[in-house]
């Protein structure tokens, strides 16, 4: 930190005390903090660029909100220079930002069907990287860019939230959803909402909230009850997009860190800290053992605890064994009876149907019920189809849940079943089969969300072996979005999409970044306290979430990383010389 100015032309106040003053800000400095706030904001809030009244077309180019502020900002930034008639200093970092920026836009010319899309991702980052570290000069710009993303977080949070309650987002009717990652999973359960909020997926929601739980804390430190709430806010938003990456993150990172930041705190109030997480906690488990379900568990021995399976003519089953052990259909169907004394008849209300199975092949599963629904399906609803999923080949035991509305369950299929599971492709192997009245509880919901894409982390490991494969056959890389081996351009993996897009050049790249943080933690350790520290840290969450999800090359996360990368640098205490911008905790607090 540079140190302060003790010269008897500073004003003093009557203590003694030093008067601290900010500069005097020009009306056109002015505009552009309004302008910045706009397109940082414009930016984490994506969805409001995608929709009709969101963006406006100019032959083959599209203006957006965020593109709109954007320009507006360079031009103010400009503006500012030419009328004050001073031009910004660069350093060694900007440089090196620059010539990241200049490489990506070279590697992206080799593949000119994806260079667009390339131009427009550095144009982002490395744009919206030099529009805040070169135009914000005071500590008052810094404490109004850190407010802006807090409160965007939490605007993020009150919408998602309220898009939970009403399991539908209104900003989705004027775009593709698949664009944004449907999943067929949650529409077959009808349960498993994830939220997407202003931003677009539920996995990037949950890197803006845990990139902005530690900027929280530290703008909101004055006001100990508003923080609380914020938090709690941001939580509650993260859980609902039922990021498991982000759970991670926040719990082993970010948890202890609160924990250690407001142990006073705790210390004080911990017997109401513990009763306020008791009393849920005990709801919850009460809910969710109290529970009414029927199941049967398929191998060699067969477990009926009220759900019984049943031979048909067009049903029958093999046992198999090895890793995939379990039963597996020879004709599509595997038919099923529920005992009557469970659920028979109807208008008893809906009911969930969980199977755990081998996923193995792309068909689709589904299941077909006996439904009060007449006109559901032929012979007056007893073959009524649920909504499907497909498979997705992972060879991996996972679950899938369908929501069935208006069961009737009185026997009509073949051999008086009441339902039957459907495999297109009969490649799957089933285990367990659980009929549970009503949605799930919502210990059930998390237990389900979690072992539903319980491939996941070993599919993104797998790639490993891949990844270096392709970087051996091409060691230039096989190009800014040109992975192989997927129906999209990552593999969910920075890391490893690095490696594969920008071969050995990718793979010094990343050494070097993780260097980089090695070296920054390093000395941030021996001043935590500073806001530099608190920024190194969201900065180091987002990146430890790009490491299993390509969290950089979607625009919110792109946009918050840029600008914290920028603010960090400016205000970084231990760079040579002291720091661009003298920022104390104090400086930051509203």
């Amino acid at each position: 930190m540079k140190p302060l100015d003790n010269s008897p032309d500073r004003p003093v106040a009557p203590s003694g005390a030093e008067v601290r003053r900010e500069p005097r800000t020009s009306r056109l400095h002015q505009a552009w903090r309004i302008s910045i706030v706009v397109t940082v904001a414009a930016g984490l809030m994506h969805l409001l660029n995608l929709v009709g009244s969101g963006r406006v077309g100019f032959g083959p180019t599209m203006l957006t909100l965020f593109r709109a502020g954007f320009a507006v900002s360079w031009g103010l930034m400009f503006a500012v220079w030419i009328r004050e008639r001073r031009w910004p200093r660069l350093d060694l970092t900007d440089a090196v930002i620059a010539a990241a920026a200049a490489a990506f836009i070279l590697r992206g010319a080799f593949t000119p069907e994806t260079f667009t899309i390339t131009l427009n991702w550095v144009i982002t980052g490395a744009g919206v990287f030099f529009l805040v570290r070169l135009g914000t000069r005071d500590a008052a710009d810094i404490r109004l860019l850190l407010s802006a993303i807090v409160s965007v977080a939490l605007v993020i949070s009150i919408f998602g939230i309220f898009e939970y309650v009403f399991k539908a987002n209104p900003l989705f009717d004027n775009i593709q959803i698949e664009a944004i990652g449907a999943d067929q999973r949650i529409a077959a359960s009808d349960q498993f909402y994830r939220i997407r909020s202003l931003v677009g997926h539920p996995g990037f929601v949950g890197a803006i909230l845990v990139g902005s739980m530690p900027l929280t804390m530290l703008v909101l430190w004055r006001r100990r009850w508003l923080m609380a709430a914020s938090l709690a806010m941001l939580t509650t938003a993260l859980f609902l997009t039922f990021s498991r990456g982000s759970w991670i993150i926040a719990v082993l990172v970010l948890l202890p860190i609160l924990a250690f930041r407001a142990r006073n705190w705790l210390k004080r109030n911990y017997k109401w800290i513990a009763l306020l997480a008791l009393i849920p906690a005990i709801v919850i488990a009460v809910d969710y053992f109290n529970r009414q379900e029927v199941s049967v568990e398929m191998g060699e021995v067969l477990r009926e605890k009220g759900l019984h399976w049943m031979m048909a003519q067009d049903g029958p089953i093999r046992l198999t064994s090895g890793e995939a052990y379990g039963v597996q259909p020879l004709k599509k169907y595997i038919y099923f009876d529920i005992a009557d004394d469970f659920y028979h008849g109807a208008g008893q209300g809906p009911v969930t149907v969980v199977i755990r199975f081998f996923d193995r092949g792309f068909g689709a599963i589904r299941i077909e019920y006996d439904s009060a629904d007449n006109e559901g399906s032929r012979y007056e609803g007893a073959y009524t189809p649920s909504a499907w999923i497909n498979k997705t080949d992972s060879r991996k035991w996972t679950t899938a849940a369908f929501y069935l509305d208006k069961p009737r369950f009185e026997g009509r299929q073949q051999t008086s079943a009441d339902f039957r599971i459907v495999d297109d492709d009969n490649l799957m192997t089933l285990s367990e089969v659980v009929v549970q009245r009503g949605r799930l509880k919502l210990l059930g919901v998390i237990m389900q969300q979690w072992l539903s894409r319980g491939g996941s982390l070993s599919t993104r490991t797998g790639f490993i072996p891949f990844a270096w494969e392709v970087l051996l056959e091409n060691p230039l890389g096989v190009g800014i979005y040109n992975t192989p081996g997927t129906d999209h351009h990552a593999v969910d993996s920075l890391p490893l999409t690095w490696v594969m897009e920008l071969g050995w050049p990718g793979l010094v790249l990343l050494l070097a970044m993780i260097i980089l943080i090695i070296r920054e933690c390093r000395m941030a350790w021996f001043q935590p306290g500073v806001p530099a520290a608190v920024l190194l840290l969201s900065l180091v969450v987002l990146l430890l979430h790009g490491a299993h999800l390509m969290i950089l090359y979607d625009k919110p996360s792109l946009v918050l990383f840029a600008s914290l990368a920028a603010i960090y640098t400016n205000i970084r205490p231990w760079a040579r010389g002291g720091a661009t911008i003298g920022l104390s905790n104090e400086d930051c607090m509203v």
